[in-house]
């Protein structure tokens, strides 16, 4: 065997080594980042049902601040119930368009009958709980990418929910600094 034929025997085999090498290092790097992304959407959920814990306050304030104890909407056990609750009290067999859509003196009215106590603190809560509804979907696509492994995507939709969530919290302060006369 001549010299230049073992030359390339050695190069073919150092580059046969180094492509597996390096492919193995993709791989390991992959992994690595599976892992770090498995760590980022189980954070995101912790700060997401954190989030969901203060919505849950502030429902509990701000609806008996909003609808007539008499109605028996607002339940602290259940502060979605209560929301939702609040919801249909508002719009009752409508929407909230047709609630926008009337005079000044017809909306007081209805308001009025449908024992709702703070007419632009409930317009702003409705909104609050139209949020909250649209968090739901993106924590569902979140878990099934979860059980697919599929953890980036997994941190991506959570993060996507507590978009919603913050939006969620932002309303509800707001309608509790209305409710408290600020």
């Amino acid at each position: 065997m001549k010299i230049l034929d073992l030359l390339k025997i050695v190069s073919l085999t150092t580059l046969l080594v180094f492509t597996v090498n390096t492919q193995a290092a993709k791989k390991a790097k992959k992994v690595d980042k599976s892992a770090e992304h498995k760590a980022n959407y189980e954070k995101k959920i912790k700060v997401n049902n954190d989030t969901i814990g203060v919505i849950a306050g502030v429902i509990n304030y701000v609806c008996p601040k909003l609808v007539a104890k008499s109605t028996k909407i607002c339940n602290v056990k259940d502060p979605v119930a209560s929301a939702v609750g609040f919801q249909k009290q508002l719009v009752q067999k409508g929407t909230i368009d047709d609630l926008d859509d009337m005079e000044e003196a017809e909306l007081k009215k209805a308001i009025k009958t449908r024992k709702i106590l703070h007419q632009a603190a409930a317009m702003q809560f409705y909104d609050a709980v139209e949020q909250f509804k649209l968090h739901y979907p993106e924590r569902k696509k979140a878990k099934a990418f979860a059980a697919k492994k599929k953890w980036q995507l997994a941190a991506q939709h959570e993060e996507m929910a507590w978009q919603y969530l913050v939006k969620t919290a932002s309303r509800g302060i707001f309608t509790k600094k209305m409710v408290d006369g600020k």
